[in-house]
């Protein structure tokens, strides 16, 4: 298990266990998680809810393969309305996967080479299904570049942002939207 980081809201980590495997002692920050499947097969960036911490206890060996990203939901997040909500501006693209008081899971795919809509995104944990290499256009007129590999996570502040798929593959990534 690895923190890839931490900050008020949420603790996100990388967990990484063979079956078999003794799971290690583990307190998690919060005992309200959103898991994101990174093992190959049929549950592939399959997204879950717990409230009730992490699933396997420790000093006991799992009985199966476990490669996923948990996001620790530790405080709500101060957000506001935004009239330029991903979800209701460009709905082919961005798809609530998960939804409850807490948290809002959003599940972005963009085809190679292919650029969205203007939108904007609250407070977030970005964790990447796929490599990704992104082009953002900001409402201010700024463009950046930004890449990362399949497995990760990031931290993202509230931002207007058009976004543009870099790679000639599709781009998927879990949008962790803790609520306010």
């Amino acid at each position: 298990m690895e923190t890839m980081f931490e900050n008020d809201y949420v603790r996100v980590i990388r967990v990484i266990l063979v079956r078999g495997q003794r799971a290690p002692t583990y307190a998690p920050a919060a005992k309200k998680m959103v898991r994101i499947q990174l093992a190959p097969g049929a549950l592939y960036g399959r997204v879950s809810f717990s409230d009730n911490g992490a699933p396997e206890k420790a000093n006991v060996p799992v009985d199966e393969n476990i490669d996923e990203i948990r996001v620790e939901l530790k405080d709500s997040v101060k957000s506001r309305p935004r009239e330029l909500d991903a979800v209701k501006i460009d709905p082919r693209r961005y798809k609530v996967v998960l939804e409850n008081g807490l948290v809002r899971v959003v599940r972005p795919r963009f085809e190679g080479r292919e650029a969205g809509l203007m939108v904007t995104h609250p407070p977030r944990a970005l964790p990447t299904l796929t490599d990704i290499q992104v082009k953002p256009m900001f409402s201010d007129g700024r463009k950046d570049e930004r890449g990362a590999p399949a497995g990760v996570a990031a931290w993202l502040e509230e931002e207007t942002v058009q976004t543009e798929n870099a790679r000639d593959v599709p781009l998927e990534v879990v949008l962790v939207e803790p609520k306010g």
